[in-house]
């Protein structure tokens, strides 16, 4: 294998000097080097200009110039080139020689051929290395803006996915917010669209949904966003649009989809779809708490024939034993006035001081007033989220009321799925400003976890991490049980109350319970027993070990 020659360019404006310096060169670097002399730099930039070399021999000075001149312009004429500076007596010139570019500096006075080769070497190397380093710095920067688009972008429709939207409805508020502006979301959701897919394939499906979005675009101005959001369901942010404006643009959206049949090879489709429009408040949390109140209104016009564009001011339900009360839940959500909230005081059992208070929260009176049904109707109705965070609010704007004392601790409680679905920062923006840690725990119930909690880790250390404490509620005696408090490692561990309630005339809970409260201990964890009724049942708990504990027996929520 033939190894290029470096190819050298030593301007030297003395000749006596260059014959020397090529001569030590060529003795020392056993012909690895071909030479070229300049003896203007004048000469020296016209010959650098003209490519292929690989490195220059510079001495300082050199007529016609002074101080850093002459290395100045030849960095000016190729920033690539390596340039090894050699200087007469006068040590002062090397920092100033590297200040302006050139990678290595030698002193002519006890020069030798050997030491100036290793450092011509070097300078090759080190320029190559930089230059190397470059090119992995862009094509790492290239592959994390491909990794950043694979993030926040849909592979089929090239539209921004639920993680781009999210990060889009971030930046819009924040601006909306300075300008004083209001942004619309509109949701298209296209009608019947099983159908597509069971009578002609999800193929065809999908090259539905990429015309649709097309259509979106040349509807849309280019400072709108557009995210796919769900199978065949769309969101756009119309950022500095009124209601009224949004739902203009709404209706253009819905004609543009329905106005031309789109023609498939063999088929010839006609495709309608069904619209949602709101403006969003300031204060939400996630884009869950979005599309639960737009699909609201994308529900009215789907109740209403489909190929429309509604706000939900006139939202209907299904026929059903609860359809007002389902019909009030759901004005109420979209006005944002809906809960009340109650208390129950958490103690030292060992002389019944008031050591926390848990929060909780009450529907509208009627048929959905109550906890369980509550949520039950918000699962069935994809409003779990919009609502859990509802509930938070109210539960945390009662907590500064003057009837509470301040000095205690605040219990919370939250579903898992919204503690994934709300960023930390926005979540956090609910709590007071002068956040004290430790005042509120957030209580997450053990019985909610889906599979390995190990998927909450994350967001229970950010919660932590921010100042809150963290609870298991509803902890039983099972294997799973176990692993959610070695997993999430939770400051509080909350006593199921059906292991607690009873416990005076069952031996086997107190024997459960005993060991429960090893564990707790073991992991550094505050145990709360809930459920306590009987003055017999909180004897046998302090018996027990278990300090702390709420119930009927102090009263119900009020």
């Amino acid at each position: 294998m033939v190894v290029k020659k470096a190819n050298v360019l030593l301007i030297e404006d003395n000749s006596l000097e260059a014959v020397a310096i090529s001569k030590q060169i060529q003795a020392a670097a056993n012909s690895d080097f071909m030479f070229e002399t300049a003896d203007r730099l004048s000469k020296g930039l016209e010959r650098l200009g003209s490519g292929g070399v690989d490195l220059v021999l510079l001495d300082l000075p050199i007529a016609g110039h002074v101080g850093m001149e002459a290395l100045k312009l030849l960095r000016e004429r190729s920033a690539d080139v390596p340039i090894v500076v050699i200087g007469g007596d006068d040590e002062k010139i090397g920092p100033d020689a590297l200040n302006y570019g050139a990678q290595e500096f030698v002193l002519k006075d006890g020069m030798d051929g050997r030491m100036l080769v290793q450092t011509m070497r070097h300078a090759i190397e080190l320029k190559r290395a930089e230059a190397a380093y470059k090119v992995a710095a862009l094509q790492l920067t290239a592959a994390n803006e491909r990794l950043e688009a694979l993030a926040h972008v849909d592979g089929l429709t090239q539209v921004m996915n639920r993680a781009g939207i999210e990060r889009a409805l971030e930046e819009e508020f924040k601006r909306a917010q300075r300008g004083g502006w209001l942004v619309v979301a509109v949701l298209v959701d296209c009608d019947d669209f099983d159908r597509i897919n069971e009578a002609l394939g999800h193929r065809v499906g999908d090259v539905v949904l990429q015309e649709v979005v097309g259509r979106l675009k040349e509807t849309l101005r280019p400072t709108d966003h557009i995210a796919r959001t769900g199978g065949n369901e769309f969101l756009l942010l119309l950022p500095e649009t009124r209601l009224a404006e949004g739902m203009l643009v709404a209706e253009k959206i819905r004609l543009a989809v329905a106005e031309s049949p789109l023609r498939l090879a063999s088929e010839t489709l006609r495709v309608t779809a069904s619209l949602g429009v709101m403006a969003l408040p300031y204060d939400y949390c996630s884009i869950e708490e979005i599309l639960s109140l737009v699909r609201l209104a994308v529900r009215e016009s789907k109740t209403l024939g489909k190929n429309r564009v509604s706000a939900g001011e006139k939202h209907k339900v299904p026929s059903g034993p609860n359809k007002e009360a389902l019909e009030e839940l759901t004005d109420k959500l979209r006005q944002g006035d809906c809960f009340k909230a109650v208390s129950m005081p958490i103690l030292d059992l060992t002389d019944e001081s008031l050591i926390a208070y848990e929060i909780l929260s009450r529907g509208p009176a009627g048929a959905f007033e109550m906890p369980d049904d509550l949520f039950r109707v918000s699962v069935e109705y994809d409003l779990l989220t919009l609502v859990d965070l509802r509930c938070l609010k109210t539960c945390l704007q009662a907590s500064v009321l003057p009837k509470f004392d301040q000095n205690a601790r605040f219990h919370v409680n939250l579903f898992p799925s919204t503690i994934l679905d709300t960023p930390i920062e926005r979540l956090m923006n609910l709590f007071p400003r002068d956040l004290r840690a430790g005042k509120f725990c957030i209580e997450i119930s053990e019985q909610q976890f889906i599979g390995d909690p190990a998927y909450l880790r994350d967001h229970v250390m950010d919660l932590k991490a921010n100042g809150i404490l963290v609870a298991i509620d509803d902890v039983g005696f099972g294997r799973s049980s176990l692993e959610s408090l070695i997993i999430l490692e939770p400051d509080i561990v909350k006593i199921d109350r059906k292991y607690v309630s009873g416990i005076a005339s069952e031996p086997s809970k107190a024997r459960l319970l005993k060991r429960l409260v090893k564990v707790v201990t073991a992991l550094g964890a505050e145990l709360i027993a809930e459920g306590i009724e009987q003055k017999e049942e909180l004897d046998i708990l302090l018996d027990l070990g278990v300090r702390y504990g709420q119930g009927w027996y102090w009263g119900k929520p009020a």
